[in-house]
């Protein structure tokens, strides 16, 4: 059965339960009440089940999307993860001679060292072991084997007592969401630092209109030189006279010399000019937002954060880096900057085009 055509199997399933609960509850004999009860009952459970399966296909569509990155894209997500999580100083470390560390961070004082395993299969006990040297090597204070798979039970086991931490695929599921739920926190908090100011001077100008208009009542504006005759510059030694407007007034008059008439000089046909043609807008590649994250000022993770994308928005992609990891867009709220690529569902085929942007 293909992965498309699951969630309307399910559905049918739910329906068909939920129409059997009904149809037993109509004929069961039951008074008019415990029926209505029984069917709200039903209601319920279909609806926590429903939410139940939900959420399970959402935590395996996010697992393939880890599962479609390289190995080093896959450091990178995991250290734009532990950034939206508050940590301080992540370094991505990837590559030969890393010896059993992909990434060093600090949080809450401690140093820590993170070891990521991109993996289908269960992470073994010989992992747990290499990373427990390795902590004793680099001096650090605690690490983290990070997984889209799961553990052994002998992993477990070895990790045990040890200042060491497993993040399997519902462990790094449960991080992203606390991720996604920090990074709309901090978004509340900026709208309020921004509307509290606009608030506090809209009241202000208000209270101070309202207090001039009980003490001195509706504005008033007085014009106290009508009627008076307004000074006119010279021209040519002749001078006009002209009167400011008002209810006695007199009608403005002016004094304008007698010229000679000319005569008039033909004109040409003026020539029919070529109407210009609207230069037409062209039309920038999106792409949506599969994992929300940070916009930055630069293409790495030492950019300054200028905004955030949000899971299932719409971005406008600008260009790309030059190794391509990092895709320059502008957000659904005006701020242009630098996202990594895996935040992005993004088509092979359209990331090729995209120009390459030198910050």
């Amino acid at each position: 059965m293909s992965s498309s055509s699951r969630p309307s199997t399910r559905t049918n399933l739910l329906t068909s339960l939920l129409s059997i609960l009904i149809v037993f509850s109509l004929f069961s004999g039951l008074s008019l009440w415990w029926t209505i009860s029984l069917i709200v009952s039903s209601l319920t459970i279909v609806f926590f089940i429903a939410r139940s399966l939900h959420h399970a296909r959402v935590q395996r569509l996010y697992r393939q999307q880890l599962l479609a990155l390289s190995p080093s894209e896959f450091e990178q997500r995991i250290a734009l993860l532990l950034e939206d999580l508050g940590w301080q100083n992540v370094v991505v470390r990837g590559g030969s001679g890393d010896r059993g560390v992909d990434i060093t961070a600090q949080r809450d004082g401690l140093r820590y060292i993170i070891q990521c395993k991109r993996y289908t299969k269960p992470v073994g006990p010989n992992y747990v072991r290499d990373l427990v040297g390795a902590l004793q090597i680099q001096q650090a204070d605690r690490a983290i084997l990070v997984t889209t798979s799961t553990f052994t039970d002998q992993s477990r086991l070895e990790a045990r007592g040890q200042a060491l931490e497993l993040w399997d695929h519902q462990v790094l599921w449960q991080r992203t969401k606390e991720a996604e739920q920090r990074r709309l926190t901090n978004q509340q908090r900026r709208k309020w630092s921004v509307a509290l100011p606009v608030a506090f001077a809209l009241g202000l100008n208000l209270v101070v209109a309202g207090i001039a208009f009980s003490i001195s009542g509706p504005p008033v504006i007085s014009i106290d030189r009508i009627g008076q005759p307004m000074p006119v510059r010279e021209t040519n030694g002749e001078s006009a006279t002209f009167w400011s407007l008002g209810a006695n007034s007199p009608t403005p008059q002016s004094t304008v010399p007698n010229r000679p008439s000319v005569t008039p000089r033909p004109t040409r046909t003026p020539q029919p000019t070529a109407t210009p043609q609207p230069t037409p807008t062209p039309v920038r590649p999106t792409a949506s937002v599969f994992n929300g994250g940070n916009v930055r000022a630069a293409p790495n993770l030492q950019g300054a954060v200028l905004d955030q994308i949000h899971a299932y928005e719409t971005v406008i992609l600008l260009g790309r880096s030059a190794d391509g990891v990092w895709i320059r867009i502008i957000n659904p709220r005006g701020q242009e900057g630098w996202v990594h690529r895996s935040l992005l569902t993004l088509d092979q085929a359209i990331a090729e085009t995209l120009p390459v942007i030198t910050p």
